[in-house]
């Protein structure tokens, strides 16, 4: 009998170990990338909620606010596009390495600005456009390199959500401690951890393996136009990856924005200061976390349209309620409910597009053009907010961006039986679903 409990008990370990171990982490390759990378977003989401803090001490304008996020994004919108031909042909390790090093830097610029007290709007968007030029080029290749970190093809939606844990929990983590720091030491030393955040992740990049790509068709560089042309007419043509980009060019116009929002509505809704803000963005990054943890115990990307749909209408509802709200617990209540939502609607259209994306060739191209919502469509989103913001209110901005989600939701889910009738036969190829399935 002790024998046989023995074994029982082994085995139904193994099986736990299985269902919290996804099969992606199991890699030390792709672990060791995945998690410096985490880190290097800790100190990104610092900075960002720091900038919009600093702006807003500086100026006292939602309408500059709205402005020096869309320098910090707006060249992705320009960039974004055509560098997924170049990420197609470059080699993608030092590309990375080069976007972690010219990001070091210019948060060393802010850092030295902040201290010494020459720090303006100015400087900001200077150094906010440099950024959002290198993050043009920073993220799309994050995305395109973890295929080629994986031994198994069918790991990939386990490696996307896995990577989209990791930075939700960097996000989760910053906000809290951004706040804190902001509040007792100044902006200053935000931009000082940021700088340093991103040596972990220069050292992944130098040990990791890459796979190559195989049966890369390497094209004349004269021909990088039409490569670009390509990767649209692709996008396009593929429905489902279409009605994806369409819904997340929605979420991130509409919804995303909210964050350059939060500082003013903890100003002036919640009177409150900059440890308020933290805990605001600190509860949307805890409903981050929560989709993470979500999207990583799924097993597959079989049914993720269907929660797409579900999760971008409760964003806007959650974004609506949150409006109308303020106490600051009921408010703390519905930014969770709002960053859950807004995590698990974005990191799913992601990860949906990227398993279902088997033409490797073409995977840099593609994953530029969703890059572009949000280095691209972002900007415009925080411009045009920060000026409705500015003429109609906070509140008001915020429940209009709600309503649009809800459309938005509403006309994705209209698509769904079109889209799952198309990727069922790259179901069946992943090995996803048997050949005598028909549903």
């Amino acid at each position: 009998m002790l024998p046989s409990n023995r074994e029982k008990f082994q085995k139904d370990k193994v099986k736990f170990v299985d269902f919290e171990l996804p099969s992606a982490l199991k890699s030390v390759n792709f672990s060791c990338f995945v998690i410096g990378e985490s880190l290097s977003f800790f100190g990104s989401w610092m900075t960002q909620i720091a900038l919009v803090w600093l702006v807003y001490q500086l100026t006292n304008s939602a309408v500059l606010v709205g402005v020096a996020g869309f320098t910090n994004q707006a060249m992705g919108l320009i960039i974004t596009p055509l560098v997924g031909v170049l990420l197609d042909r470059w080699n993608l390790r030092y590309v990375l390495l080069t976007t972690q090093l010219v990001s070091i830097l210019l948060s060393s610029t802010l850092t030295f600005l902040t201290l010494s007290g020459n720090i303006n709007v100015a400087w900001i968007i200077i150094i906010g456009t440099l950024q959002g030029t290198v993050k043009a080029f920073d993220l799309p290749a994050r995305q395109v390199i973890i295929p080629r970190l994986l031994d198994k093809k069918s790991d990939t939606y386990s490696a996307m959500a896995s990577h989209s844990f990791l930075i939700n929990t960097a996000k989760f983590v910053s906000p809290m401690i951004g706040g804190l720091l902001i509040a007792r030491s100044g902006t200053a030393s935000c931009f000082l951890v940021d700088s340093i955040s991103y040596l972990p992740f220069v050292s992944a990049i130098l040990t990791v393996k890459v796979n190559p790509l195989i049966n890369n068709s390497s094209t004349p560089k004269s021909e990088i136009w039409q490569n670009l042309k390509e990767g649209f007419v692709y996008a396009y043509e593929f429905l489902p990856i279409k009605y994806l980009l369409v819904l997340q060019i929605i979420i991130c116009f509409m919804g995303m924005t909210h964050v350059n929002l939060v500082p003013i509505f903890a100003q002036e809704i919640l009177k409150g200061n900059a440890e308020t803000m933290g805990f605001l963005m600190t509860a949307s990054a805890l409903g981050s976390i929560v989709s993470g943890i979500y999207l990583i115990s799924r097993k597959n990307v079989i049914g993720l349209g269907k929660i797409i749909a579900s999760s971008a209408a409760i964003l806007g509802l959650g974004l609506i309620v949150f409006s109308r709200s303020t106490n600051l617990e009921i408010c703390l209540v519905f930014m969770f409910i709002i960053g859950m939502n807004n995590s698990l609607t974005l990191a799913s259209i992601n990860n949906f597009m990227q398993s279902i994306l088997l033409d490797e060739n073409k995977r840099g191209r593609v994953t530029s053009i969703f890059t572009t919502g949000f280095l691209g469509i972002l900007p415009f989103g925080n411009l045009f907010f920060g000026a409705l913001a500015g003429h109609l209110g906070v509140t008001n901005a915020l429940l209009f961006g709600g309503i649009c989600c809800i459309l938005g939701a509403y006309f994705f889910s209209r698509q769904l039986p079109q889209i799952r009738k198309i990727v069922h036969p790259i179901y069946v190829e992943l090995g996803l679903l048997p050949q005598s399935n028909k549903g």
